[in-house]
């Protein structure tokens, strides 16, 4: 029997074109997990819900909390 290669998932295309990125990602997990970091508010409008920024990569431990909504548009003021 053959094995059916199954195509890539969306999140595994993003994971293999933007490696710094998710290894940051991973960084900030595993810092999370072992209680190096703790998730902040908003740095916007203090929303308790929020996810890490990296405005450096290569410093995957220096993040800024913001919630989905700012982080989203802090990403499309950077893309212009």
């Amino acid at each position: 029997m053959t094995k059916v290669e199954r195509k890539p998932t969306r999140q595994q295309l993003w994971r293999k074109r933007h490696p710094k990125s998710y290894l940051a990602h991973l960084c900030v997990q595993n810092a999370m997990r072992l209680g190096v970091l703790t998730r902040q508010p908003c740095a916007v409008c203090g929303a308790t819900k929020s996810e890490a920024h990296h405005p450096n990569y290569n410093d995957p431990l220096n993040v800024i909390w913001l919630c989905r909504r700012h982080h989203r548009a802090l990403h499309a003021r950077e893309s212009k």
